[in-house]
């Protein structure tokens, strides 16, 4: 298998349309079906608790990643395959990516953008490698997808820089697109810097 474990960046709102949850849900499902184990945020609300769901329901592997204050306020899933705890946000997030083969971003707010720019920016000095996959889901990240063909366009990012994430917009295109992102490499920082 080419990318055996996947990280999955998305919401954790319940109050979102239950049409992002059923999808997250599916892709949970399909991850599982497929053998894949799934990095994620360890939470039991929203997008997070039904790809994690979907997953386990499926006889699936899930890692869930977790700050300690979360775990305070019983924010955490309660039966997944292993719970991580760790010491803040920083170390979460370094966790998970240091674990995820590839890397998914479903609908979301402020953390899930956080989560796609400072992939995408480590991907672009070579510290991680693997495919960023947005799921577009009936165009939820259309203005997202704008703002990064327009840092190529503005010469913010060198033209190779759109390699560095694709877009899908449904559960069945995501294992096309992971089977054709394009390759990347450590040496990648030497083209991170936009010059004249």
């Amino acid at each position: 298998m080419k990318y055996k474990t996947i990280g999955v960046m998305c919401g954790s709102s319940d109050a979102c349309d239950s049409k992002y949850l059923k999808m997250a849900y599916q892709l949970g499902q399909k991850l599982a079906q497929t053998k894949h184990e799934v990095i994620y945020g360890g939470g039991a609300k929203g997008l997070m608790r039904q790809v994690a769901d979907g997953a386990l329901d499926n006889k699936g592997i899930v890692h869930g990643y977790i700050p300690q204050f979360m775990i305070e306020v019983e924010w955490q899933h309660p039966t997944l395959t292993n719970l991580h705890i760790t010491a803040d946000m920083s170390e979460r997030k370094s966790a998970m990516m240091s674990e995820s083969d590839a890397t998914i971003f479903l609908p979301g707010g402020c953390g899930t953008m956080e989560e796609f720019f400072e992939w995408l920016s480590a991907k672009r000095l070579g510290r991680y490698l693997g495919p960023l996959i947005i799921v577009n889901f009936e165009g939820y990240y259309d203005p997202l997808v704008e703002l990064l063909l327009k840092m190529e366009t503005e010469k913010f990012h060198n033209s190779i820089h759109n390699d560095m994430w694709s877009v899908c917009h449904s559960v069945d295109e995501i294992h096309n697109s992971l089977e054709a992102a394009p390759s990347w490499q450590e040496t990648a920082i030497a083209q991170a810097a936009v010059k004249k």
